[in-house]
């Protein structure tokens, strides 16, 4: 007999002890709420501020924390008709 999984519950909105997280096309992972981040020996690090942006172009000078540095790469465009084939 196969497992089944439970639907997925929708976030409640507006709850104090939620934590969100939003991926900007491009951009950076942005996290809202009450979130604990550990460097990589499990030492706390403090972003400074509610809404924390970390870096997912590998490139920021501040990270793992975005400095904006996505937005100075430069993209090619897609060959004509070579558009969402790879």
């Amino acid at each position: 007999m196969e497992p089944q999984s439970a639907p997925a519950a929708a976030p409640a909105a507006g709850r104090a002890d939620d934590v969100t997280v939003t991926v900007c096309p491009g951009g950076p992972l942005l996290l809202r709420g009450p979130v604990t981040l550990l460097d990589g020996d499990g030492s706390p690090l403090e972003p400074g501020r509610k809404t924390v942006a970390l870096c997912r172009c590998g490139r920021s000078a501040e990270a793992p924390f975005c400095d904006g540095s996505h937005k100075r790469r430069t993209r090619r465009p897609p060959v004509d008709g070579a558009a969402g084939h790879g």
